[in-house]
């Protein structure tokens, strides 16, 4: 699934090709991908893109007739940028057509868990507002994640994976975040000193950014707007290398279950406090 620097690169990739872009027109391959209740989709032709930027892991395309698209990719969306010509690859749900024909946005999902919701200004406002999405994981302040995590005793990995606590992560960066702040992933909040929650929170800040240098990780099908793969999966230091040695100690690393999620981890690196 595309993660917080997958969908922050696809973004930026997008916005200086697509604002002020009017929509021409477009083909619904697959009807639902769609979500909507109070436009239809032949509304937005006409529109003119004023604006894109994402929520978590959402993408949102504000239009000029106030309503928005939210588009999220769930496990194996895509947002392609075509010329007009190129060939429609398998798996193409929708179509828009931009600069006069000349450019094509088209979604594209594998799995089909992804969609696009249609709504309203009024919509998206009441969405945002009452969203049950936490705190940026790029954006939180340290004294607001230090009180956040004080008052949770989950395990550390399912808190962060939690979207209603932290905004952005998931397996991959959850799994590098712990492993760089030497923190085991069964670990609880309220074993952690105020010094390792903010090295937590300086890792958490540092791989992000770097992931998003690289233009995210592609370990499955993640390619960005132009088609192109990231480059941070050959700086991940455990994800994807259960049985392989640390890259800082050598120890083999190993995989566990943590609220159903695989998760690798060094068990000499992030080694669990021992209790008594």
């Amino acid at each position: 699934m595309p993660e917080l620097p997958e969908v922050e690169t696809i973004v930026r990739s997008l916005k200086p090709r697509l604002l002020q872009k009017k929509i021409g027109g477009l083909d619904i391959l697959l009807p639902k991908i769609i979500h909507t209740e109070n436009i239809k989709p032949n509304y937005l032709i006409g529109q003119t893109i004023i604006n894109i930027s994402r929520l978590g892991k959402n993408i949102v395309m504000e239009l000029s007739e106030k309503c928005c698209l939210r588009i999220h990719l769930k496990m194996t969306g895509q947002l392609l940028l075509n010329l007009h010509g190129d060939t429609i690859l398998k798996h193409t749900h929708v179509i828009f057509y931009l600069d006069k024909g000349r450019l094509e946005l088209r979604y594209r999902d594998i799995r089909q868990f992804g969609y696009i919701q249609i709504l309203t200004l009024n919509e998206w406002d009441f969405q945002r507002k009452n969203n049950s999405l936490g705190p940026d994981a790029l954006e939180i302040s340290f004294p607001a994640f230090l009180a956040k995590l004080r008052t949770q005793k989950r395990k550390l990995k399912s808190l962060l994976l939690d979207q209603s606590f932290l905004s952005g992560l998931g397996n991959i960066y959850v799994d590098e975040i712990l492993h760089q702040a030497h923190i085991h992933p069964e670990n609880s909040p309220q074993n952690l000193s105020t010094r390792q929650i903010r090295r937590l929170h300086e890792k958490m800040g540092n791989i992000l950014q770097a992931a998003i240098q690289l233009k995210g990780s592609s370990v499955r099908n993640y390619i960005d707007a132009s088609g192109e793969q990231g480059r941070y999966q050959t700086e991940h230091q455990v994800y994807g290398r259960a049985g392989l040695p640390c890259r800082q100690c050598g120890t083999h690393l190993k995989k566990i279950r943590v609220s159903g999620r695989g998760t690798c981890f060094c068990p000499y690196c992030q080694r669990l406090p021992i209790k008594g």
